[in-house]
C-alpha cells in the first residue's frame, strides 16, 4: 500500500478514483493481519471486488452503502477468505510412490511404509459388524454402547450380557 505519493505509478491503488480509492483503503486495513504477501494481495481484490458487488446492489435498490457497511462487507470477505483458505489446504495428496526418510534415516517409498498385511484392519470384517450393529434392534445397540462406554468397569445387566452373547454369535455366523 502506499503512502499517498504514488511517485508517477499508474498502478498505485492511489491513483484509483473514487470510490474504488476507498474500497482500496478500507481493504489494506484488513490485509496487514496476513503474513504471506501473495495472501495480502488476493485478499485485498476479494475485499475491493465484494464491496463493488453490494454498493452495485445497493444502488439499484436506492440506498447507499455506508462506511459502516463497507467495513462490514470487508469483514464478510475476509471471513469467506479463511474459510476458503482452509479448504485449499485440507485438499492435497501424497503419491505413494514419493521418497521420504524412515526411522533409521533411509531414503524409501512411501508405499513402502504403510502397514503390513498381517496389522492391517479386516475392513470386510469391519463394514460387516458395523451392518449387523446398525440393524440390530435399539436395545442391542444400547447394551453394545453401555459395555464400550463404561470400558467393561460398570455393571451390566443379565439381559444386557445376554443380548451381547447374541449379538457375538450373529457376527461370528456372518463372518464364518
Amino acid at each position: 500500500p502506499d503512502n499517498g505519493d504514488n511517485g508517477g505509478n499508474p498502478l498505485s491503488y492511489d491513483s484509483l478514483e473514487q470510490p474504488w480509492h476507498q474500497w482500496a483503503k478500507i481493504a489494506n486495513a484488513f490485509i496487514l493481519q496476513l503474513e504471506d504477501r501473495m495472501d495480502r494481495e488476493d485478499l485485498r481484490h476479494n475485499i475491493i471486488i465484494r464491496l463493488a458487488e453490494v454498493a452495485e446492489k445497493y444502488r439499484q435498490m436506492g440506498n447507499t452503502l455506508t462506511k459502516g457497511g463497507y467495513y462490514k462487507v470487508a469483514q464478510y470477505a475476509r471471513l469467506q477468505f479463511y474459510d476458503q483458505k482452509k479448504r485449499w489446504r485440507r485438499v492435497s495428496s501424497i503419491s505413494l510412490n514419493s521418497t521420504i526418510k524412515d526411522e533409521d534415516g533411509n531414503e524409501t517409498e512411501l508405499v513402502n511404509t504403510l502397514i503390513a498385511r498381517d496389522k492391517a484392519i479386516d475392513l470386510d470384517g469391519w463394514l460387516d459388524f458395523k451392518t449387523l450393529y446398525f440393524n440390530s434392534p435399539e436395545k442391542v445397540k444400547q447394551a453394545i454402547l453401555k459395555r464400550v462406554s463404561r470400558g467393561g468397569n460398570g455393571k451390566l445387566s443379565g439381559y444386557d450380557w445376554k443380548m451381547i452373547r447374541q449379538f457375538k454369535e450373529q457376527y461370528k455366523a456372518l463372518v464364518a
